[in-house]
């Protein structure tokens, strides 16, 4: 009796488990597009998207410094922030370099929404993404 209702489990299983992988369905949600809320911190940068403040470069400062000091470490990433200070400044770096940095030169540091606005270009006379749909911030995957 052990075996005709192992043979049985064994089918139902089997038979059941062909079912309920034979067409996977997933729904990711798409999180790019919102801002976080970081009012927990204690940077102003993050506070307030639009902040911005200006620096006076002092003798042997490198632009790692002044970032870590205004914007943080975590929070951003340093290869696109010092490509924004230096579009911004372009008077206070050696030919565009931010290696490369003018001591005595004030900076500009742009805001979070400035650095977004200089790297997504969107064009103001197209409005199709301010009626997106709750749907349009979903991937979903169907098949096997």
């Amino acid at each position: 009796m052990n075996v005709f209702f192992l043979i049985k489990f064994i089918i139902l299983i089997f038979f059941f488990s062909r079912i309920a992988v034979s067409e996977p369905f997933v729904v990711l949600e798409y999180r790019g597009n919102v801002d976080r809320n970081y009012t927990n911190s204690d940077n102003l940068f993050l506070q307030d998207m639009d902040f911005s403040t200006k620096h006076v470069v002092l003798k042997d400062e490198t632009l790692s410094d002044i970032m870590l000091n205004y914007y943080g470490s975590k929070s951003f990433n340093n290869n696109i922030l010092s490509l924004a200070i230096v579009h911004f400044n372009k008077n206070a770096f050696v030919r565009n370099n931010p290696n490369y940095l003018y001591s005595g030169k004030q900076l500009y540091l742009p805001s979070i929404n400035e650095i977004k606005d200089m790297i997504i270009k969107q064009n103001k006379n197209n409005d199709k993404n301010t009626n997106q749909s709750p749907l349009s911030s979903q991937i979903y995957f169907f098949g096997g």
